[in-house]
């Protein structure tokens, strides 16, 4: 289906993923999001939780959130999304992947934002939504410390913007609060430092002592800031416990499938968790 027709077809209260290009994460990752709701909730009681999530493109892992909430804190809570919803790839760079043409095209024509705007209003009223449109940098320092239960990075994947984003949502997680994020592909132990080093400002690479592709700006952020940390699936997370960053354990965490995605990516998060489901600690 076209953009064209998407946006003619949208239906009121359902949420819309038709594009190709609406999930781009590892639909694994979106279990994983509603389990940090679950952990929170099972480890603090706190039911009344304040998200941010920074970078949200169509809105998919806005809804895995709001599920979250829906599903362990009463249904209620607080979701904040901030994107620029703008052209960001280094065409030069980039200029023979058709991807990334195709996701500058969305961005440019504001299809991305106006699904964005679609799904998040599918979100039940008992949820608090809002969002703010621009750059993270520029957004972030008007928040306050200790705003947010759990902060989500998933925006600009070159080491410079990731590195930005997560030294400034540090000061906005409450004590016990999370943070996390999404395309951590692999870690400093795992990868050929310093090709890393070399290419950190390239949003994606192979590297050559694996053969795996990964952002090696994310992988050099979260190191420098945190060093190793807790990571399943592509998804990161560390918490706040008395001012210092702790892994966490997702052991016996609920299977539970985002319910905006079709029988595909349901099949995919099934097929992906079985994978790693033994390592959860």
């Amino acid at each position: 289906m076209n953009k064209i027709n998407i946006l003619d077809n949208l239906e009121a209260g359902k949420p819309c993923f038709d594009h190709k290009k609406a999930i781009l994460s590892a639909p694994v990752r979106h279990m994983f999001m509603i389990a940090s709701i679950w952990y929170l909730t099972n480890k603090n009681r706190d039911n009344n939780l304040s998200i941010l999530e920074i970078g949200t493109w169509f809105g998919a892992s806005a809804l895995s959130w709001a599920q979250g909430l829906e599903e362990y804190a009463n249904g209620k809570g607080n979701l904040t999304c901030v994107d620029a919803w703008v052209p960001f790839f280094n065409l030069e760079e980039h200029k023979e992947k058709k991807y990334v043409l195709e996701m500058e095209e969305l961005l440019k024509s504001d299809f991305a934002y106006k699904i964005f705007l679609h799904n998040i209003g599918t979100v039940p009223e008992s949820i608090t939504t809002q969002h703010f449109r621009g750059q993270s940098e520029n957004i972030l320092r008007f928040f306050k410390d200790d705003l947010f239960n759990v902060v989500f990075i998933d925006a600009d994947h070159t080491y410079d913007f990731v590195k930005k984003d997560i030294i400034e949502s540090l000061r906005l997680v409450k004590e016990n609060g999370i943070i996390c994020g999404d395309d951590l592909n692999m870690q400093m132990k795992d990868i050929d430092q310093k090709f890393a080093t070399d290419n950190k400002n390239k949003d994606f690479i192979n590297d050559p002592k694996t053969s795996k592709n990964y952002h090696p700006g994310v992988t050099l952020a979260i190191e420098e800031i945190f060093g190793e940390v807790s990571s399943w699936g592509g998804f990161w997370a560390m918490q706040k416990i008395n001012n210092q960053w702790k892994k966490i354990s997702f052991k016996n965490m609920p299977v539970v499938y985002p319910k905006h995605f079709d029988q595909d990516n349901i099949n995919k998060a099934r097929s992906h968790f079985n994978d790693i489901k033994d390592n959860l600690e």
